[in-house]
This record gives C-alpha cells, sequence and structure tokens, in this order.
C-alpha cells in the first residue's frame, strides 16, 4: 500500500507554515530515523508507503494536538487549499459540488494505491461518499472530513455541511461522509 509524497508534503508545509521549524523538528524527533529521512525528503510525484501516512499524522498530534485539538481539521483545510488550484477552483464553480466530489474520488488513485470510492448524489441535493478498503485511521478520517468540507467551498458551495457518518476506526466496514450544501 502506497501514497504519494504530496500527501506526506502538504503535511510537513502545514507544520512548518502554522508551527514553524522547531515544531517540524520535534515531529521528525518523535519518528523512527529512518522514517523521518523519508517524510522529510519526500518528493511530490514519489511513492511511499502508506504506513507512514498515519505515523506522520500521529506524530503531529502528539507534538501539537495538546495546543490545536482541531489540528486535523485544520490540516484537511490546508490540504484542500493547496491541492485545489485556481485554474481547478474557476472551472469547478460551474459544476455541482457533487461532480467535484466524483472527480476526487476518480481521482484517488493518483495519490493512493488502496481505497475504492462510491459516490451517490442523495435526494436533498447532497452527497454521499463510500470510502473502502484504505487504512483504518481516526486522524485520517477528520482530515479527510476537513478536506472535503473545503473543497466544496472551495467550488463555491455555501453553508457546507459534511459528516463522516461511519468509519473503520470505529468498527465499521467503510467510511461514509455525507454532505449537504447551498449553491
Amino acid at each position: 500500500m502506497r501514497t504519494k509524497g504530496i500527501n506526506l508534503l502538504n503535511a510537513k508545509k502545514f507544520v512548518l507554515t502554522r508551527y514553524g521549524e522547531p515544531s517540524w523538528a520535534a515531529v521528525l524527533a518523535t519518528l523512527a530515523e529512518e522514517e523521518a529521512a523519508i517524510i522529510d525528503d519526500a518528493l511530490v510525484v514519489g511513492w511511499y508507503d502508506m504506513a507512514l501516512l498515519p505515523r506522520l499524522f500521529r506524530a503531529i498530534e502528539e507534538t501539537e494536538g495538546e495546543s490545536d485539538r482541531r489540528i486535523f481539521e485544520h490540516l484537511g483545510t490546508y490540504s484542500a487549499e493547496r491541492d485545489l488550484t485556481t485554474t481547478n477552483r474557476l472551472f469547478l464553480r460551474m459544476a455541482n459540488p457533487a461532480y467535484v466530489l466524483e472527480k476526487a474520488g476518480e481521482y484517488w488513485h493518483r495519490f493512493h494505491d488502496v481505497g475504492r470510492w462510491t459516490v451517490t448524489r442523495t435526494a436533498t441535493g447532497g452527497a454521499k461518499a463510500t470510502l473502502e478498503d484504505f487504512i483504518v485511521d481516526a486522524p485520517f478520517c477528520r482530515m479527510l472530513t476537513a478536506y472535503i468540507r473545503r473543497m466544496f467551498e472551495l467550488v463555491g458551495a455555501k453553508a457546507v455541511h459534511v459528516e463522516h457518518r461511519r468509519c473503520r476506526a470505529r468498527g465499521d466496514t467503510a467510511c461514509v461522509f455525507e454532505g449537504s450544501w447551498r449553491q
């Protein structure tokens, strides 16, 4: 199971931007030396062991989570803003936010080589997204919930609400996210 380097780098840049170099050094210090070196030197287009991502998230939580209880929500927002370029946002503003989630599900395998998304539009105009066969990690799910919320906002949705209704970290067979919004 592998993840693209951009996922590790988004977390690194988030810590550096929000907390500074000393905090990033503290995050790396909580990891095994070999893992810290891989993460610190990750390349955007490189593929890395998926296990590094939850370990990095746990290290960030251990280092900064006490002072910032919403750290993974902030990380998800930050990552969505970095991943959706201005050009993408302008193009996607012409689409329904559910379409954006559908496309994100299709692009998933460009960033992770595991996991399968199923996205359906709800009768109320929202969307339900199910992620199966992915890692079991509560911090990742908190980050992903915020990422989806911010993605909807970045393409023009208003009054966005995203709930993580089912979670593999809570014993469910899949993670289910439900979103609603106003355009």
